[in-house]
C-alpha cells in the first residue's frame, strides 16, 4: 500500500518540499518553545516515533470541554457517555494526525517557518485597516479560542501536511457524467410510508400495584427516594472593588501614571480623509491632474483606482491610524487640498482632507480622578491577595465568624436547607463557589477565604442534615408513578413485538393495525432529504434503504414507530444543470471523505500504531 501511495506522491509531493529556515517562527514572535510537562504521565498513543502521553490527551480533552461549555454554558451535563465519546474522538483524531506527521517525515516533507509566517501574515483576520499584520488581532484570536501560539502554529503546519498528503490527491476524484441522471433519480425518488405509532404513556394498565410490589420497588429503587443532604450555613461577601477602593494612591503615583498614560487623558486631533491608492506612479499622476482640473475625488477614485466610496472615505482618523509615509503630510496640509502622490510599500497614494477635529485634553480634576481609579484597579489583585492573607491569618489565630464580619463591617447572610446543587428556600440558588465551600467543611468550621466572580467570601457551616431514605408513605405516589411507567413500557414492548412478528411473517400493515387496534398513518410522498414525524435524517436514510413492505422499527423520544414503504414514486423530470452540478458535488464530497480515510488507513499499515485505551479510561 505504501509503495503505491509513494508513486502517487512523485507527481504532487516531490516538487513541493520546503527547506526548514534557520529562523524559527517562535523566535520571530519572541515566544519560548513549547515545553512538554507531562512528567511521569505514561504514553497512551504511539505511531512509530511519535508518542502522546496521558497528560497531553487530558490537555486536549480540557480544551474541547471548555469550548463546549462556552457554547452550551456551564450547565452542560458531562456524563460518562459524553465523556467517552469526546475522548474517543480526540484519540482517533490524534492518531490520524500522528500518522500524517510520520508520513510527512518519511517522505522528507518539511513545512518551513517562512511559509508558516507568510500564511499567518496574509490572513485577512489578522490585518489592520492598512492591510498590515496586526499582532494584537492575532493575540485576540488566540485568547478567544483558548489556543497557545505554539498550538496554532502546530495545527497550521499539520493542516498543510494533511492537504499535501491526503486532501489534494483525494480531491482529484470526479463523478462520471453518465452517472448523474441515475444518481439524480435515486436522490429525488419519493416514497410514501405507512406506519403505526406505539406510545408507552398511552398504554392503559389493567391492574393496580400490589403491596408486595410496592415494598419491592421501595427497596430496588431506594436511591430515587432519598432526601438529599442539606446544610444550614452563614456567609459573608466582599467585592474586589470594595477592597481596591480602600487603597488611596499617592500624588506621586497619580502623577507618574498620568505621564505614562497621557493618551488616556487626551483626545488626539482627527481629520476626515479621502484617499485613493494606485499600483504605479503614472496612474497616480493622471489622477492628480484630473483632480487639479476640478474632477470629483470619488469619481476619479472609481474610474482610475477602481475604489468604491466606502473604500475611498477613511472617515475621521488620528495621525497614528495612517501609514507612516503619508501621516505627516496629511496632518500638515490645509483643509480641502490635495496631498500626493506619495509612495509607500502598498503603492502610490493621493489624499484629501475635508474636515478637522481639534485635539482635546481632559480637565485636570477629572484626569486626576481617572488616574486614581485606574491605579486602584491595577492594584486590585495585589491588594486583594494581601487582604485574603490577612483574613486567613485571623482565622488561624482563632477569630470568630461574627468578629470577622463586625471588623470588616459586613452583613452575615444565613441560609437554611442548602442542597449540593445550590438550591435552598423557594427554589433560590447560591453561587457554585459558596456551595462548594459549604459542602467541604464540618459543622462549626469556617472555610478558607474563597474567590467568587465578584470578589471573596467566607462560609461557616452551622448544621448538617444527612441524606436519608424517605418513609415509604411519603414516596408512595412516586413509587406508583414509576411502577405504572414500567408497566406501560412493558405493554408497549409486547405490542411492538407482536406487530413486528406479524409483519415479518408477511402480513399487511393495514391488516395488522386493524387487528391490534392501532391507528394507521400515511406520510405524504417524501424525498430522502425530507422527513415525517420529525424523524432524524439518519432514520429516513435507513428507511429508504429498505424495499417495499419491509418493516422498520424506529424509537424516538420514548415512542416506537413501525413503518413500511407502501409506494415508490420515481422521479420523471429532467434534471437541470444546477441539479446535476449539486448531485456531482455532493457525491464528490462523500467520495473525497472516503478516499481521505482510505489514504490514512493505507499510511497506517506501514507503521507501529498503538493506543492504550485502558490507560485512557476506555475499554479496549
Amino acid at each position: 500500500m505504501m509503495s503505491k501511495i509513494r508513486k502517487m506522491q512523485d507527481s504532487w509531493v516531490a516538487k513541493s518540499i520546503f527547506i526548514l529556515t534557520a529562523l524559527s517562527f517562535m523566535s520571530l514572535f519572541g515566544i519560548s518553545g513549547y515545553i512538554n510537562s507531562a512528567g511521569e504521565n505514561r504514553n497512551v498513543i504511539k505511531v512509530d516515533n511519535i508518542e502522546l502521553s496521558q497528560g497531553e490527551i487530558s490537555y486536549l480533552f480540557d480544551k474541547e470541554l471548555n469550548s463546549a461549555r462556552k457554547m452550551f454554558g456551564d450547565n452542560l451535563d458531562i456524563n460518562d457517555e459524553v465523556r467517552n465519546t469526546l475522548l474517543l474522538s480526540i484519540v482517533q483524531r490524534e492518531v490520524a494526525n500522528a500518522i500524517i506527521q510520520v508520513t510527512a517525515q518519511q517522505n522528507d516533507i518539511v513545512i518551513g517557518d517562512d511559509l508558516i509566517r507568510k500564511i499567518i501574515y496574509s490572513q485577512s483576520e489578522f490585518m489592520d485597516a492598512n492591510g498590515r499584520f496586526d499582532r494584537n488581532r492575532f493575540n485576540m484570536m488566540l485568547n478567544a479560542t483558548g489556543w497557545s501560539e505554539q498550538d496554532y502554529v502546530k495545527a497550521l503546519r499539520l493542516d498543510i501536511e494533511r492537504q499535501m498528503l491526503v486532501q489534494n490527491p483525494a480531491r482529484r476524484i470526479n463523478v462520471p457524467a453518465f452517472l448523474t441522471d441515475l444518481l439524480g433519480k435515486i436522490e429525488n425518488q419519493e416514497r410514501i410510508f405507512s406506519y403505526v405509532k406505539i406510545v408507552p404513556s398511552q398504554m392503559k394498565t389493567t391492574r393496580q400495584i400490589s403491596n408486595d410490589e410496592l415494598e419491592q420497588y421501595y427497596q430496588d429503587f431506594s436511591d430515587r427516594f432519598m432526601a438529599p443532604e442539606k446544610r444550614d450555613i452563614s456567609y459573608i461577601e466582599i467585592s474586589t472593588d470594595e477592597i481596591a477602593h480602600q487603597y488611596q494612591p499617592s500624588d506621586a503615583e497619580i502623577e507618574a501614571y498620568y505621564k505614562q498614560h497621557a493618551d488616556l487623558f487626551e483626545t488626539p486631533a482627527k481629520r476626515k480623509v479621502l484617499q485613493m491608492a494606485f499600483n504605479d506612479e503614472d496612474t497616480a499622476q493622471k489622477a492628480l491632474n484630473e483632480l487639479k482640473n476640478g474632477a470629483d475625488f470619488y469619481q476619479v477614485a472609481k474610474s482610475l483606482a477602481q475604489q468604491s466610496e466606502q473604500d475611498t472615505n477613511l472617515g475621521s482618523v488620528s495621525k497614528d491610524m495612517l501609514l507612516e509615509e503619508i501621516a505627516d503630510e496629511v496632518f500638515s496640509a490645509p483643509l480641502n487640498t490635495i496631498v500626493g502622490p506619495i509612495h509607500s510599500e502598498f503603492g502610490w497614494h493621493i489624499a484629501k482632507v475635508i474636515s478637522e477635529t481639534k485635539a482635546t485634553k481632559m480637565e485636570a480634576g477629572k484626569a486626576r480622578q481617572k488616574a486614581a481609579d485606574s491605579i486602584k484597579k491595577e492594584k486590585a489583585y495585589d491588594i486583594s491577595y494581601e487582604f485574603s492573607n490577612q483574613i486567613e491569618d485571623k482565622i488561624g489565630a482563632g477569630a470568630t465568624f461574627e468578629n470577622l464580619a463586625k471588623e470588616l463591617n459586613l452583613s452575615i447572610f444565613n441560609i437554611s436547607g442548602l442542597t449540593e446543587d445550590g438550591h435552598y428556600a423557594n427554589n433560590k440558588t447560591l453561587s457554585s463557589d459558596i456551595v462548594d465551600a459549604a459542602f467541604s467543611y464540618n459543622v462549626g468550621e469556617i472555610s478558607q477565604i474563597i474567590e467568587t466572580d465578584t470578589g471573596y467570601a467566607l462560609v461557616k457551616v452551622n448544621k448538617i442534615y444527612d441524606s436519608h431514605l424517605l418513609p415509604l408513605n411519603d414516596v408512595k405516589s412516586k413509587i406508583i408513578e414509576l411502577w405504572t411507567a414500567n408497566e406501560r413500557d412493558a405493554m408497549a414492548l409486547e405490542l411492538t413485538n407482536d406487530v413486528m412478528n406479524e409483519l415479518d411473517n408477511g402480513e399487511n400493515i393495514q391488516d395488522v393495525a386493524g387487528r391490534l387496534g392501532l391507528k394507521l398513518y400515511k406520510s405524504k410522498p417524501i424525498k430522502k432529504s425530507e422527513s415525517f414525524e420529525m424523524l432524524p435524517s439518519s432514520q429516513i436514510v435507513a428507511l429508504f434503504q429498505e424495499g417495499l413492505n419491509v418493516p422498520k422499527l424506529i424509537e424516538i423520544n420514548g415512542s416506537k414507530i413501525i413503518a413500511v414503504t407502501s409506494e415508490m414514486v420515481d422521479y420523471k423530470k429532467k434534471l437541470t444543470d444546477q441539479e446535476k452540478a449539486d448531485i456531482r458535488n455532493q457525491v464528490r464530497r462523500e467520495l473525497v471523505t472516503e478516499v481521505s480515510d482510505t489514504l490514512i488507513d493505507g499510511f497506517a499499515e506501514n507503521y507501529d500504531v498503538r493506543v492504550k485505551y485502558k490507560l485512557l479510561g476506555l475499554a479496549d
